[in-house]
């Protein structure tokens, strides 16, 4: 697929396409997309996708919008720095200045980004963070938080509108701390015959079955779609006028600049001094933290760190950073409250650690650290390599989370009456006047226990299950990941895999085939370690194999008579295949 031109339409079946031309499509949409829902979705719309090396302008502009009837939506899935803020400016600068136009985001430091890429030749630097709020350059178009339009959504019932949905995959993520994506969803699905809708986002999988079904008939089901299945799938998929979405476009990532190396979370100690390390080259670190206690500990044991933990404690130091599009120290410790919308465009900026075990912060996180899609320089993404014990502490925690969720539900009345307000359970709706559950929230907190009694399970039969999946996403090697530890020890676990395997030879026949199994296990101890002094692109003889064992401390050396024996490197004893 990687010969195939950059952009790939794909037209849906049975519109115009012969059941061939649709089975054909189908294996295009499976080797190009690994989520399931997302072909099967892409197979129903039509898509686009377009190259790695490209930018979302090569595959989408305003005028494509200007196709959108009111009541249709576009969805536009694309990496962080593949363009979408100019896909933004283009789409809303397209629509006449008598439609309004609300670009939503659900950060504050997201919306300053926006508005500063949407208006790159203003000096930014002369305005007050407490007066961005207030700026308006075109009468027409307003960028906003989902909290603040949920906050007046009444004014806005009915209008006819274009709403940019930026960051969308925050109705999904957001859902389990707060209940403005319940909101924002219910809005959307109040006003779908009045407004244009485009979803953008980078991590679109957790939030698909939300977009789906605001936009389908509640009886459209969408089924996964795989190189297994696509035969059923195509004559059973929903029909595209079972659905508002109209296309679907994505940009490929490649993700050949991320070098992953993975943590114990009990461990600071290893984890602070890698960090400092690195900073100490001249580098700077990105460093996302669950909780604000351990980013806390973190900070007070790094050598020059700070810190941004909310919006509101620290509105000038995110105003600094999305207008210098970089942070001032070394490393930078935050919770979600940079997740995303920040964009980070440092040279110095070469390391991220993300302590986090859900696949789509990961990568939203990742996204932060800008480079180039044709030339990008390396980033070291470090990763918690999680034990059945600590992977078993945050199921426990969800399922925490999902008891409350569920006693709310199970009485909307009373956890209104009851619980402190505003909860991430509920919320009572003025125009509805009555309690709204936070259904989004526990669908959300049910989908990360499926998903971590997987890991759980993976674990049980394997270990490094967390580490193993992360490395599959993002198309990364799964064998020797004890050697990704920043603790590994690579002179020690060489030396671990040479006496393994002349302890194995040593039990063995000693023949033929069995020295060249122990040249084998030798060769691939020290090319794969680098622990060794040489590197061996070729087969090795006897003499260089009792240096490799001489190196691992191993007093013994293979000698070669009429057979092959052992013999004390001093040669004071022998010891040959027929004893």
């Amino acid at each position: 697929m990687e010969n195939k031109l950059s952009k790939i339409n794909v037209q849906i079946y049975p519109a115009n396409m012969t059941l061939d031309d649709a089975i054909a499509s189908s294996r295009e949409l499976t080797e190009n997309i690994k989520n399931p829902m997302l072909a099967s979705m892409g197979f129903t719309t039509g898509y686009t996708i377009g190259d790695a090396r490209e930018y979302l302008t090569s595959i989408i502009n305003g005028k494509d919008v200007d196709k959108l009837k009111d009541g249709e939506s576009i969805c536009i899935f694309a990496a962080t720095g593949s363009g979408k803020t100019k896909v933004i400016e283009q789409i809303a600068m397209s629509i006449p200045k008598d439609e309004e136009v609300k670009i939503f985001t659900n950060r504050r430091a997201c919306k300053m980004q926006i508005i500063k890429d949407l208006y790159k030749d203003f000096d930014w630097k002369i305005i007050p963070d407490e007066q961005i709020d207030k700026i308006k350059f075109n009468s027409n178009i307003e960028v906003m938080t989902y909290q603040d339009f949920v906050r007046h959504k009444h004014r806005y019932h009915g209008k006819k509108m274009t709403l940019i949905c930026d960051e969308c995959h925050c109705f999904a993520e957001d859902s389990t701390f707060t209940v403005y994506p319940q909101q924002m969803l219910n809005f959307l699905h109040a006003n779908l015959d009045n407004t244009r809708r485009i979803y953008i986002t980078a991590t679109p999988d957790d939030v698909l079955p939300a977009i789906w079904n605001i936009e389908s008939l509640p009886d459209a089901e969408l089924r996964p779609l795989t190189k297994d299945n696509f035969q059923e799938v195509i004559r059973k998929n929903p029909l595209k006028s079972e659905t508002r979405i109209r296309h679907i476009y994505l940009m490929k990532t490649n993700w050949d600049y991320l070098t992953f190396r993975t943590y114990d979370p009990a461990d600071r100690g290893t984890l602070i001094k890698y960090i400092d390390d690195n900073c100490e080259k001249g580098n700077k670190s990105l460093i996302f933290i669950n909780d604000i206690d351990s980013g806390a500990e973190l900070q007070e044991q790094l050598k020059v760190s700070h810190h941004i933990y909310s919006d509101d404690d620290k509105r000038s130091e995110l105003h600094e950073i999305a207008v210098n599009e970089k942070f001032r120290s070394e490393s930078l410790i935050t919770t979600k409250v940079a997740e995303n919308g920040l964009s980070l465009h440092d040279e110095k900026l070469t390391m991220i650690v993300a302590e986090t075990y859900d696949p789509v912060v990961l990568q939203q996180v990742i996204g932060r650290a800008r480079v180039s899609r044709r030339n990008p320089r390396e980033i070291i993404v470090l990763i918690p390599d999680y034990s059945l014990s600590q992977l078993g502490s945050i199921k426990g925690k969800l399922y925490m989370q999902l008891s409350n969720f569920m006693k709310a539900a199970e009485n909307p009345d009373f956890a209104m009456q009851y619980l402190p307000q505003p909860n991430p359970c509920i919320y009572y709706d003025a125009i509805l006047k009555r309690p709204v559950v936070n259904d989004t929230g526990i669908k959300t907190i049910r989908h990360q226990l499926d998903d971590i009694t997987n890991v759980i399970e993976e674990e049980n039969i394997q270990p490094h299950a967390f580490v193993r999946r992360i490395l599959s996403i993002y198309d990364k090697d799964i064998q020797n990941i004890e050697s990704l530890s920043i603790g590994y020890n690579v002179k020690a676990e060489c030396i671990r895999r040479i006496t393994e395997a002349w302890e194995a030879y040593k039990i063995s026949e000693k023949n033929d085939e069995a020295v060249r199994v122990l040249k084998e296990a030798l060769k691939a101890a020290c090319n794969e370690t680098e622990a060794y002094p040489k590197t061996f692109k070729s087969n090795i003889q006897l003499d260089t194999v009792n240096e490799i064992l001489r190196f691992a401390g191993i007093n013994e050396k293979v000698y070669k008579s009429m057979v092959y024996g052992i013999m004390k490197d001093d040669s004071t004893s022998c010891e040959n295949s027929n004893e």
